[in-house]
């Protein structure tokens, strides 16, 4: 039923954490394939590649620095159940959408949410439908290392689907999408670490480049 696309690329010493958190899931697991950059580095959309692969119905795409609760799949699960959409581990909900940079509120395992809260995008894994890919892979241009995660929110909301996180209690770890995010996410290897300045500016770029191309966020102002 689930179809689980692990990344290896700097973070390899965490690989076999991770490996062993998707095995102990609450729910089947039935397939695991592996997006390896550890060598070549293809960038990071090329998970998403990697996920038209996947044999069942659903796919989670999860990054190399995110370790997910026990419960995290069947929380996604769960709530897709409930409302049909892309649900994720870390939210971004812009309050405006006139810049990237000190405009957005972050919810999931950096700001526990009590309940499934939609979102602009979403990061560090994306649970949803296998067949969505076709959306996500409607683009014209692909960066390398940035976009993919607004990119993948900005497609499905064409076709009328929403972006979500699925509840993260304070006091419930195992249904976090992340449980050691502090600790890993913000090491030497993140992308976003190894040339800050540039990578913030790509991701200025691009939020910028959805919005002129008709990204709606959720905060923005409908014209009556």
């Amino acid at each position: 039923m689930i179809s689980v696309i692990l990344t290896k690329y700097k973070r390899t010493h965490l690989f076999k954490e991770q490996l062993e958190s998707i095995k102990n899931q609450s729910v089947d697991v039935d397939e695991i394939l592996i997006c390896d950059n550890s060598i070549d580095n293809k960038g990071v959309w090329e998970r998403f590649d990697v996920a038209k692969k996947a044999k069942n119905e659903f796919v989670c795409i999860i990054d190399d620095d995110t370790i997910p609760g026990l419960l995290w799949i069947e929380n996604c699960f769960s709530e897709f159940n409930k409302q049909e959409g892309l649900y994720g581990t870390r939210g971004m909900k812009f309050h405006s959408n006139k810049q990237y940079q000190g405009n957005y509120e972050e919810i999931g395992w950096c700001n526990p949410n009590k309940k499934t809260t939609q979102v602009d995008f979403v990061t560090h894994s994306w649970f949803f439908k296998k067949e969505w890919l076709d959306f996500f892979w409607r683009v014209n241009s692909v960066p390398h290392n940035y976009g993919e995660d607004m990119n993948l929110s900005f497609q499905l909301q064409k076709e009328g689907i929403n972006t979500y996180v699925p509840l993260h209690p304070p006091t419930i770890k195992s249904l976090w999408g992340s449980t050691k995010g502090i600790d890993y996410g913000n090491d030497k290897n993140g992308l976003w670490t190894t040339n800050p300045d540039n990578f913030k500016s790509n991701m200025f770029k691009y939020f910028d480049k959805q919005i002129n191309e008709g990204w709606k966020l959720i905060n923005e102002p409908t014209l009556i």
